[in-house]
């Protein structure tokens, strides 16, 4: 396969500029590393580009197969790049950042960052330090990003990778990349073989399958779930069919993804199953920002109802009459004890969010949630918010001058960098488990999935696929590819 993988990327490199449209799971990933360790071959340097810090650390794990190390290339995000460059060249790219990037400013370092590469001092340096550049995921570049990577083709080759069929980022202020016009109108297609790799040895049907709906998903027909490689529950006899098939996968040997389309759906599916799935969160950390901005009000009452919202939103079965049900979010709202009161089993834990309205240091926070989490009846489901709220009160209780928020920052950095601990079965979005695979994949409500929402559900599992809907056709409307001008 090596020598196959190499015979196209030196296809590539004689065909740039170019952009490469292939379908998940086919291979993309590794004709990336291909081409890259291509390039170092010819005496190249390449600069290759992607989204997320999970997918540099496969493209890194990937080029290290070809041994490719070290500095004979640069792996990086897009948005720490661009943050690299304003950084160092304020004056060319009109913007001013902080020592740590806030992330909230991207389109800021994107535009900044291509203001930059447009002048003739960058473009030199562009030139000395790289001999191509590589940009992965492109379907996912919003306007701002697909200007940078036009402003950098100004100086060097580029080669663009992607699937329009995968582009589920476009929505509220994220306007991305129309493939057939803004891609291929800029850097010319290049056709190649399509092999479901990430099927092959697992389920060859199931790869070939999801290779056969595509014209159907782009064109907005319909596909059929009789007779296709997978399993299919309808949905029809009443809310606790989703469910029952998440406890269904429970025993299945290896890694399992269930999947829904908003977050409050996937939490109530989780606590449903009494964290037999672990919640996925996103990685800007919403649900645990809320909470720490309360913390760092310094608000007692505020503070102590918080606590027990957050511990009853991530544990399941400590909101029972018997322990923290809402009487005690009451009484703590009005400021009053709750140490007093009987809940057999809970004592310590309602005696330490009593304190919290003396205390309500985020130590003492910490504390209290570390107390209620040890409840008999809990079963924690959101674990990674759990984990990483935790370690954000610790550190802000043991710095001085560090907020919870900024903590909670450090923290949720870390996980974009390193990547998150891996859960064996998880409750997830199509938003945060694109590029992942799983051995199993459970489809929950697919009617209501969006074209390419869908599209990535379907493909993440290589072993089996279970879909649940209330039809087995599933129709969703042809993706949006148009864009206002």
């Amino acid at each position: 396969m090596e020598d196959e993988l190499r015979a196209i990327a030196h296809a590539i490199r004689g065909s740039m500029p170019c952009s490469i449209e292939l379908p998940a799971g086919t291979g993309k990933t590794q004709i990336v590393a291909a081409l890259a360790a291509v390039a170092t071959e010819l005496g190249e340097r390449p600069l290759v580009l992607t989204h997320t810090n999970a997918g540099v650390d496969v493209l890194r794990r990937r080029l290290r197969r070809f041994g490719v190390t070290g500095s004979t290339v640069r792996v990086d995000t897009i948005a720490s790049w661009s943050f690299d460059l304003v950084r160092h060249y304020p004056l060319l790219s009109g913007v001013t950042v902080p020592e740590e990037p806030d992330w909230t400013r991207s389109k800021e370092y994107y535009a900044g960052a291509a203001a930059a590469v447009r002048a003739a001092a960058i473009r030199a340096v562009l030139r000395a330090s790289y001999g191509l550049v590589i940009v992965d995921e492109y379907q996912d570049c919003v306007i701002e990003q697909h200007e940078l990577i036009a402003a950098i083709a100004e100086s060097l080759p580029v080669c663009v990778f992607g699937d329009p069929l995968q582009n589920i980022f476009s929505f509220g202020d994220n306007v991305t990349v129309r493939w057939s016009d803004d891609v291929v109108g800029l850097w010319p297609a290049v056709p190649l073989p399509v092999r479901p790799w990430r099927w092959d040895g697992h389920n060859e049907p199931l790869g070939q399958w999801l290779i056969d709906i595509r014209p159907s998903l782009a064109s907005g027909q319909p596909i059929d779930l009789v007779g296709a490689p997978l399993t299919y529950r309808s949905s029809v006899g009443g809310p606790r069919a989703g469910i029952n098939a998440c406890y269904a996968l429970t025993s299945a040997a290896g890694s399992v993804v269930a999947i829904k389309r908003f977050e409050p759906e996937c939490a109530a599916v989780a606590a449903q199953t009494k964290g037999s799935y672990g919640m996925m969160e996103e990685l800007e950390g919403k649900f645990m920002a809320k909470f720490a901005r309360t913390v760092d009000s310094g608000d007692p009452r505020l503070i102590a109802v918080a606590t027990r919202d957050f511990a009853k939103d991530c544990i399941s079965g400590i909101a029972s009459p018997t322990l923290l049900n809402s009487v005690i979010a009451n009484k703590l709202a009005r400021g009053e004890l709750v140490a007093n009161l009987r809940r057999p089993g809970a004592e310590r834990q309602l005696a330490l969010l009593s304190g919290l309205l003396t205390d309500p240091s985020p130590t003492r926070v910490g504390e209290t949630l570390k107390a209620i989490g040890q409840l008999d009846a809990g079963r924690l489901y959101r674990r990674e918010a759990w984990r990483d709220m935790i370690k954000a009160l610790t550190v802000a209780g043991a710095s001085d001058g560090v907020t919870v928020v900024q903590a909670l920052n450090r923290v949720r950095d870390r996980a974009r960098r390193i990547g998150r601990p891996p859960e064996e079965r998880v409750i997830s979005r199509p938003l945060l488990i694109k590029g992942l695979e799983y051995d199993h994949a459970l489809v929950l409500d697919a009617e209501r999935l969006s074209a390419t929402e869908l599209y990535v559900a379907l493909s993440r599992g290589r072993k089996t696929l279970m879909v649940v809907s209330e039809s087995h056709y599933l129709n969703p409307p042809a993706p949006d590819v148009s864009r206002e001008e």
